[in-house]
Order: structure tokens, then C-alpha cells, then sequence
């Protein structure tokens, strides 16, 4: 079998080892596969096929090419977000501000990738605790969060060891990385975040990469042709939880360097239902940071 899918779906690494595939348990009959490894992409999909045949299977982070081949076994799909993708062929276009901005932040500083060490793992689980958001609720299951053998990391740092900014980043397929999680030191300087995305790319250009996909921004999707879909309810629930997750900024942010926007799916074997989209909002820790920020 070959050239099955372009892409894994997000936060699915592609890797020389053993294919593993990560479960949660959204209720008896429902498993949520969140994530794994794949030694090739087109195991992707004989690997999938041995969950379904038991219970019913949700993927979060499809493109249309996963989701395409996952609609031949059976699988229904339900527009859920967009995906942020800056082509590396291509010129960046950015404002004459924000360039002039990085230009000052590399005068001071650089970006720079860190190994994966026992040493690294413990500065970057120091570092986590000086971010901007390390003393709420973490979504978990949306993205990977950990330097492992399988992600990379570059920081921003103007002295050595002490990071002003962080991106995890992880390979998708053969052509494209992924970035999964974005640290920004509490009280940072302005404009680290988009030096470290614009360096990033950069080094994945020499690296041969044709893209570096900044990841997905939920609840910014509406389906015209049906007011009463499943793509529109979840962009209404998804709307009373904007002043605990700002997707809005996250939009402004990612669309400042995206060249193009791609749909991003949730695949499921039986018809997503809204016992189910309300698992993985639990399970992702959505509702305790929306209880927390409530409360603070």
C-alpha cells in the first residue's frame, strides 16, 4: 500500500520504531484516539481499522486527505476547526512591523534548538512553571506537551539557560512538522513568540521541509448549508468557553504567518454525537480551566 494519506492527523508523530496508538476512554462503548506513532504513514490506517471493528473511534485533528481515506472504511467526518499552514517554499509575507520587531529581538537574542537529554527535560519543566499560563487548569490530549525522543524544541534565550520563549515541535509526515505547544515566559518581551516561529521556519526551509503547520484554531468554522449541524453546534459551545479559551487570539496570532488555512476534522466510525463532544471537552480539561477562570 502506498501514498494512502499525505498527512497523519495532528499531534500523530511519524517515526522509525514501534507504531503505538494512544486511547482515552470517552464512556463504555467510545475510545477517543488522541495520538501515537507511526513508523510509516500508511499504517495509519490497517492499524486504525483494528479499533473499529470494536467499539466506536474518534479522531480529532483529520486534514481532508485522513479524512478522505477514512470515509472509504466508513467514517464520517465533522468540520471542527482550521489548520494554520505556512508553506516553506514560499516568501513569508509579514507587516514591515513585525519585521522590524524580529529583526531587533535576533540583535539581542537567538533562537536555538535544545536536545533531547535528561539535563534539557529538566530545564524545560523549569522553564513550563515561569510560563504565562503554567498556574491554570492544562488541556491535555490536544497536543503533545512533552520533550521526548520524538518531539524537537527550540527556545529564545539572550543568556544561556534562561529562555524567554519555547515551541515543541513534532513530524507529521515526510514534508511537514507540526507545532504543538507555544511557552511564553510570564512578563516576556513582546514579538518572542512570532522571532521563534519565524526562525523555526527558516531552519525546517534548510531542512528541506515543504511545511510547518502552527496547528489548529477550534470553533472558527461555520457550516452555511445546515444551521442545525454537528459543525455548528460544537462552534456554539465552543463560543461560550471564548473567555476561557481565547481561539480568537490564537486566530490573530497564527494568521499573521499562515498561507493558507486547511480544514481540520473530528472522524468518527458512528455519527458524532453530542455525548461524545462533550467527553472530550471533559476529558481535555476544557471545563476545569472554564471553572477556574470563573472563579479567578
Amino acid at each position: 500500500m502506498k501514498n494512502l494519506i499525505q498527512n497523519l492527523p495532528l499531534s500523530w508523530t511519524l517515526n522509525f520504531g514501534i507504531d503505538e496508538v494512544l486511547t482515552i476512554k470517552i464512556n463504555r462503548n467510545s475510545i477517543w484516539l488522541n495520538g501515537g506513532n507511526m513508523k510509516n504513514r500508511d499504517n495509519f490506517i490497517s492499524t486504525i481499522e483494528k479499533y473499529s471493528k470494536k467499539k466506536q473511534v474518534i479522531i480529532r485533528g483529520c486534514n481532508k486527505s485522513v479524512s478522505n481515506k477514512l470515509k472509504e472504511s466508513g467514517y464520517y467526518e465533522t468540520l471542527i476547526a482550521k489548520e494554520a499552514i505556512i508553506e516553506l517554499n514560499g516568501k513569508m509575507k509579514l507587516t514591515a512591523k513585525l519585521e522590524r520587531r524580529i529583526r531587533s529581538l535576533l540583535k539581542r537574542g537567538s533562537v536555538k534548538e535544545i536536545s533531547y537529554s535528561k539535563e534539557n527535560v529538566a530545564l524545560f519543566n523549569k522553564f513550563i512553571q515561569q510560563t504565562i499560563h503554567s498556574n491554570e487548569p492544562q488541556l491535555k490530549y490536544l497536543f503533545i506537551d512533552r520533550l521526548t525522543d520524538k518531539t524537537r524544541l527550540f527556545v529564545f534565550e539572550i543568556t544561556p539557560n534562561h529562555w524567554e520563549g519555547a515551541i515543541l515541535i513534532s513530524k507529521n509526515s515526510e514534508f511537514k512538522m507540526q507545532g504543538e505547544q507555544f511557552f511564553r515566559k510570564r512578563n516576556g518581551m513582546n514579538g518572542i513568540m512570532d522571532t521563534l516561529v519565524f526562525e523555526i521556519s527558516r531552519i525546517l526551509r534548510k531542512e528541506d521541509y515543504s511545511e510547518f503547520s502552527l496547528g489548529e484554531v477550534p470553533f472558527i468554522v461555520k457550516d452555511k448549508s445546515s444551521y442545525f449541524s454537528q459543525t455548528n453546534l460544537v462552534q456554539f459551545i465552543g463560543s461560550k468557553f471564548k473567555f476561557a479559551y481565547n481561539y480568537e487570539g490564537l486566530f490573530h496570532f497564527k494568521n499573521k504567518f499562515a498561507a493558507r488555512w486547511d480544514d481540520v476534522f473530528i472522524c468518527s466510525n458512528r455519527k458524532l454525537k453530542l455525548f461524545d463532544i462533550f467527553g472530550m471537552v471533559k476529558k481535555s480539561n476544557l471545563l476545569s480551566l472554564t471553572v477556574y477562570k470563573i472563579f479567578n
